[in-house]
């Protein structure tokens, strides 16, 4: 029973805000805030020989700090092209595809989806393309007719034809923030109702492929994604991976650090440049709390999301200005934001040349001949 309430709670969607200047709070009964200092020690302590994988990135410049396995069971080693389940992760990048839509002239972010979409099913949602991203849609959590009876794998069954279903019989709750997979899903599917392309095509070709993201991939029912490392919840036991249909965009990505390293060196790079990439930087002028990017959370100067799935939990900040960023990725579902927050303002604080660990990719000479 209590881990059918988890993945009800999972379900629903993981990622919202906290205040990253807050002194982290505990996350389970015998959680501590990390320090640089004993950094391994709390890792050991916190996941025991579960994966996680981080990525400090400064500039150009990265360092992966690597731990436990990616597969215990099969003493599986942890790679930094290991695979991990982003979950809400995936709303950025899905902001960032759809942003490619406005900066083309399809979509307009101060228009409501009745007035600019062809479907009948929206005739009733009269939200701007921007409170959508935002979280500002009115849109609940989850749709009413996502069935839940089987919380192994819950998205991968709902269909497109479920999706229209409830866009055509949605109530619609207040439009402030409100955390919505709901919303993101319906926003992936916007993307292919458009490009009448499968939303692992569109990732592919405009979010993956100019991000760096090599092995970046859209779990989808039926796939097969190698190496990928096997889930726990936090009772450690051993958990079904998810997959998604219709609400792909919500939080269907999968990643490896390396991945997501290179997604920030990417962002770090070209977003002086490139007007998609500044835009996807640039609070959208609401007055609802908290400020957002597309896709992003703020807090002064730092942008952010968490993602957390049945077996799996990450976490990404950074400071656009001063180009760092740290990603923490496990195979073990528990909640680590605020422990993320605690690393990174650490990381921030130290003098030019810090080594977090011993970097197992040299990417520093790598950037000097890109």
């Amino acid at each position: 029973m209590a881990a059918r309430r988890l993945a009800r709670q999972l379900c629903a969607g993981a990622g919202h805000a906290v205040d990253p200047k807050k002194k982290a709070s505990v996350v389970t009964s015998d959680s501590s805030e990390p320090s640089l200092a004993a950094l391994a020690a709390w890792l050991d302590a916190e996941f025991g020989q579960h994966a996680v994988a981080i990525a400090w990135v400064n500039q150009q410049q990265v360092q992966y700090l690597l731990h436990g396995k990616a597969d215990l069971a099969n003493q599986l080693p942890l790679t930094a092209q290991t695979l991990f389940e982003i979950g809400s992760i995936s709303k950025p990048l899905t902001a960032l595809a759809a942003l490619k839509q406005v900066q083309a002239g399809h979509w307009q972010l101060d228009r409501p989806l009745s007035a600019q979409f062809g479907l009948q099913q929206l005739a009733k949602h009269h939200y701007s393309l921007a409170q959508l991203i935002t979280h500002q849609s009115g849109l609940p959590r989850l749709p009413a007719n996502m069935p839940l009876d089987d919380l192994t794998n819950p998205y991968a069954g709902y269909s497109k034809e479920d999706l229209l279903a409830a866009l055509a019989s949605t109530d619609f709750e207040q439009q402030v923030f409100s955390y919505s997979n709901y919303g993101y899903g319906l926003l992936g599917f916007l993307l292919e109702q458009t490009q009448q392309q499968p939303f692992a095509t569109i990732m592919q070709q405009q979010v993956f492929t100019p991000m760096g993201m090599k092995s970046a991939a859209v779990q989808t029912p039926g796939g097969r994604f190698k190496p990928l490392a096997t889930g726990h919840a936090i009772s450690q036991q051993v958990v079904s991976h998810w997959q998604f249909d219709s609400l792909a965009g919500a939080g269907a990505v999968l990643a490896s650090i390396e991945d997501m390293a290179q997604l920030l060196r990417q962002l770090f790079a070209s977003a002086d440049s490139d007007p998609v990439l500044q835009q996807w930087l640039t609070v959208i002028s609401s007055s609802g709390q908290p400020q957002m990017t597309p896709g992003w959370m703020q807090h002064n100067d730092w942008l952010w999301h968490n993602g957390q799935t049945a077996g799996f939990s990450s976490m990404l900040v950074f400071d656009p200005w001063q180009k760092q960023g740290l990603v923490l990725l496990s195979n073990l579902a528990m909640p680590m934001t605020e422990q993320s927050f605690s690393l990174f303002a650490q990381l921030l604080a130290q003098p030019p040349g810090y080594k977090l660990g011993t970097p197992l990719v040299d990417d520093n000479k790598k950037s000097e001949t890109e």
